[in-house]
């Protein structure tokens, strides 16, 4: 594989990238597609093609309605190379990636980066106990090994979590209960786009059916103006507080946090990519035209990754993408491009309304107590970026220097966004003046006895 060239290299195997893949391959492109995980599917789809077996129906059947595109994407002649973590794009295009302990470069005409989303933050006090976690973790268990903990609570806000939580249900488990931290002022916002989000009906039908399930099997707590994770060395329970000054503090050993997900920027950051603050969804986004074409012409970026928009609108996305690569190869694609536009704009209809809906709070955003760890790979707390501050750092790369924020396995995934607020706080500056931290490669973690099996000469 070492020195490989390829028309078409698409990073990610979640529905952007498989759909991608379709369109590439039935041009007669030569594609690649590679994943980190061990199967296609992102995390939307993620064990798919084992769970398709057994067909659990608390999954729902959002889930299965991947099944097609699965099997398409491993009948469509691709070469796919899973379980495979690319860890840096050079200005030449060459892409090095580790598979199976060994370093790898390859080139292509044509990049496609499909790299998804991640969980926005929720730094409340104790979100580090063993005990807590993302609800995108306690999903990914039900989805990978049919695992969930007993009498759960869910705290946070946005469709994933009352996804999971409706999966809970269904799947038998029970759930202590659901603490909503969505405020009157974010459906006050949110409401003049209702009309938009009714051109997405099957969307707001299955929103109320979780809602519905949800409520009629839980305890669902409203109104919520703080949370702290009960406990000293483990997760015991969790305290909210609600906008009357009564507090509720729930029993568990289990507390599931979300409160939403934004684009995964870290390879395109690093990659040298223009990226623009979204000041709506609150988050980086890469700056992409109509078809996903990045700042750098050679590269696109299709899914999640470059907005979030669903699985359906990540499928569409993807196809756009390949699409106008395909045409760039010399095969007009016109129609098309112009029908997966449209499609694309129509399954965008509903985020404007959910943006706002479930934009959680500035008080949510940041940490409120002093011990709360804000950086977990380093175990810098509130009160350790405050004293950085008050001597003098004044951006986030300044800060790392001062301490070690942001430089730890993740390279600022987990912390990222809570740090630039946090100095936009104390500085006064706008997001976007703040700015975000410096990405290098290798964006992955990756050892050195695998950086040493690269073969040839090292990326430029």
């Amino acid at each position: 594989m070492a020195n490989q060239h390829f028309q078409i290299v698409i990073i990610g195997a979640g529905p952007a990238g498989m759909a991608a893949a379709l369109t590439t391959t039935k041009a007669g492109l030569e594609t690649i597609v590679i994943d980190d995980q061990k199967d296609n599917g992102g995390q939307v789809y993620r064990n798919l093609q084992a769970n398709q077996k057994t067909s659990p129906a608390y999954l729902g059947q959002s889930y299965y309605d991947g099944v097609k595109l699965a099997q398409s994407f491993a009948d469509c002649g691709a070469i796919y190379r899973p379980d495979c973590t690319v860890w840096q794009i050079t200005d030449t295009h060459e892409i090095a990636l580790v598979s199976q302990g060994k370093a790898e470069l390859i080139t292509a005409d044509y990049i496609i980066i499909a790299t998804g989303a991640i969980e926005r933050p929720m730094p409340v006090k104790g979100w580090t106990l063993p005990g807590v976690m993302s609800v995108g973790g306690a999903q990914t268990l039900l989805k990978q090994a049919a695992i969930g903990a007993e009498d759960a609570v869910f705290v946070g806000s946005g469709p994933l979590l009352y996804l999971t939580a409706w999966q809970y249900i269904k799947a038998g488990l029970s759930v202590r209960a659901v603490i909503d931290i969505t405020g009157t002022k974010q459906w006050r916002s949110a409401i003049p786009f209702a009309p938009l989000a009714f051109l997405q009906p099957g969307m707001v039908a299955m929103g109320r059916k979780w809602l519905g399930d949800i409520r009629r099997n839980t305890e669902v707590i409203n109104h919520v103006i703080a949370v702290e994770i009960i406990g000293q060395s483990q997760a015991q329970g969790v305290s909210c507080t609600l906008s009357t000054g009564d507090k509720i503090e729930i029993g568990s050993n289990h507390i599931f946090l979300h409160q939403g997900v934004v684009p995964n920027v870290n390879l395109t950051m690093a990659t040298g990519l223009a990226h623009q603050w979204d000041h709506q969804a609150h988050c980086w986004r890469p700056v992409i035209d109509v078809t996903g074409k990045s700042s750098d012409e050679q590269i696109y970026i299709a899914g999640d990754g470059a907005g979030i928009g669903g699985a359906k609108a990540a499928v569409i996305a993807g196809r756009l993408a390949a699409s106008a690569i395909v045409a760039r190869c010399g095969k007009p694609r016109f129609l098309a491009q112009l029908y997966y536009k449209l499609r694309h704009l129509h399954y965008l209809s509903i985020r404007p309304f959910l943006d706002r809906l479930y934009l959680p709070p500035a008080h949510f955003r940041l940490a409120q107590a002093d011990e709360t760890i804000i950086c977990r790979c380093e175990a810098v707390s509130k009160a350790d970026v405050d004293a950085a501050l008050d001597s003098g750092a004044s951006g986030p790369n300044q800060l790392k220097a001062f301490c070690r924020a942001g430089m730890g396995r993740c390279q600022g995934r987990s912390c990222g966004l809570v740090v630039q607020e946090m100095i936009a706080s104390h500085t006064g500056q706008s997001m976007t003046e703040t700015g975000y931290y410096r990405l290098r490669p290798p964006v992955k973690p990756i050892t050195l006895a695998e950086l040493a099996s690269l073969e040839g000469p090292w990326p430029d």
